[in-house]
């Protein structure tokens, strides 16, 4: 995929500990390494920046907090004024009761870097898959509260560059179970009711196919020998939903493996 046909936004989701992070951060290293103009994002959570640095991985930062005191500060024209609006008891119970104002004013956020260079891609190492529904739901509840104003015009204008503008890849990382199969398969068809179309469905992990990639016959253990029909299993059951498949990496730290995923990573871009 070349810079032309390259997402704008790409999202990484899916369930905890099914690899997002280290997908998200190998998806960037890749496309660095292609000479793309690429940042690592990771939402409202916190950055590995130590393990980014070592990989050569360009990043930034946000919080939700610091992207809210930036939007109130442009609204305000008075960064001094937004900090005030920040402390209020008021202004942190709202912040606190609904989290999805701050994942909104976040994504917008990134969109607006994004706007302020067309030839960067961002790639999100989306909170999990439920809070990634959330984070995309919450502009169109805040939509129909607020009826009309500003914030509104700031909704409409993300979801233009998102949805009509086709800006928007996410993918959904699942383990091979059947259980998270079908979770990954609900969570496509929730982001589908939302004009979300562009959803592929990652297998991540699968023991057989990084035996099939070393070209040997092994005789496994029992307990490996029942993994690796269950995912066989999954595959035969879900092959038509899943377009990518993600081999098992056996590696002893996280560094080891985003370099080896990294050179998978031509697949997804």
């Amino acid at each position: 995929m070349d810079s032309s046909t390259l997402p704008r936004l790409i999202i990484i989701t899916g369930k905890g500990g099914v690899g997002k992070t280290s997908i998200a951060l190998a998806l960037t290293k890749h496309l660095k390494e292609k000479n793309q103009n690429v940042l690592y994002n990771s939402f409202d959570q916190l950055t590995n920046n130590n393990l980014c640095q070592k990989l050569n991985i360009p990043y930034f930062e946000m919080t939700p907090a610091e992207s809210a005191k930036v939007y109130i500060g442009k609204k305000l024209g008075s960064k001094t004024i937004a900090s005030w609006v920040m402390k209020t008891p008021f202004f942190k119970s709202l912040f606190n009761m609904i989290p999805g104002l701050g994942m909104v004013i976040l994504m917008g956020h990134i969109i607006e870097k994004l706007e302020e260079d067309p030839s960067l891609t961002i790639v999100l190492d989306s909170p999990s898959s439920g809070h990634a529904l959330t984070m995309l739901e919450s502009s169109y509840n805040f939509k129909e509260i607020f009826g009309s104003g500003l914030i509104v015009q700031d909704i409409e204008k993300m979801h233009d560059f998102l949805y009509e503008k086709q800006m928007l890849k996410t993918y959904i990382v699942c383990l091979p179970t059947l259980m998270a199969a079908n979770e990954g398969i609900e969570l496509r068809e929730n982001f589908k009711k939302l004009n979300i179309n562009r959803v592929d469905l990652i297998l991540n992990d699968l023991l057989h196919k990084a035996l099939e990639i070393q070209g040997k016959e092994y005789q496994l253990p029992e307990f490996l020998q029942v993994k690796v029909n269950l995912e066989k299993e999954v595959e035969q059951e879900f092959f038509s939903h899943f377009q990518y498949e993600l081999p098992h990496l056996s590696v002893e730290n996280e560094l080891e493996m985003i370099q080896k995923l990294k050179d998978h990573m031509g697949i997804l871009c």
